[in-house]
């Protein structure tokens, strides 16, 4: 019998290590499992992170990107504002060192005036202009018609009896010509 619970003790003990390692093969697979699992876990959050992270760096560039259009959109706008600027200045020089025929000019104005009026009774001109109207005044055959000074850089005011005032100073039609066309000129400038 000692023999016989030898053997049972034996065979107990096989099964036992047998079962042992089982549960230790079972714990080792689910230790991996688990393993793999956190890896996998561990690298879906790297990745939401780094994902994350990216979105943030593309946000932040299309912020600075887009700054730095607007900026240069500013600069832009502000050298072509300042271009005009200059490039009506020197415009206006011209109508203030007569640049042109000053005669032509008068004749032209007060025509133009007459299609408004029709018959001028006085005349406003700057004094420098002042013979030169006389001039015009006379070869055009208008009677009656005063010519005053006044201040203003060139070309001439027109009055007719009956009150009517038409405006043709240099000053006033430059300002016409910039409220008229200021945006066809940059339009031609710059597309």
């Amino acid at each position: 019998m000692a023999l016989e619970s030898e053997a049972i003790k034996a065979r107990l003990l096989e099964e036992a290590r047998a079962r042992a390692e089982e549960i230790v093969k079972e714990a080792e697979k689910e230790a991996e499992r688990k393993i793999r699992e956190a890896e996998a876990l561990w690298r879906e959050k790297a990745e939401k992170e780094r994902m994350r992270i990216i979105s943030e760096a593309e946000k932040e560039a299309n912020n600075i990107v887009s700054d730095a259009v607007r900026e240069a959109r500013f600069i832009i706008s502000m050298e072509v504002d300042n271009i005009i600027s200059d490039i009506l200045n020197q415009a206006y020089s011209v109508i203030r060192s007569r640049g042109f025929d000053v005669k032509a000019s008068l004749k032209n104005l007060i025509t133009e005036s007459m299609k408004v009026i029709d018959s001028p009774r006085r005349l406003i001109v700057s004094r420098r202009d002042l013979e030169t109207a006389r001039e015009v005044v006379t070869e055009l055959g208008l009677t009656g018609v005063s010519i005053e000074v006044g201040n203003i850089e060139g070309g001439i005011i027109v009055e007719s009896a009956s009150g009517i005032i038409v405006d043709n100073t240099y000053e006033s039609r430059f300002k016409e010509f910039q409220n008229k066309y200021l945006n066809e000129v940059r339009r031609i400038l710059w597309g």
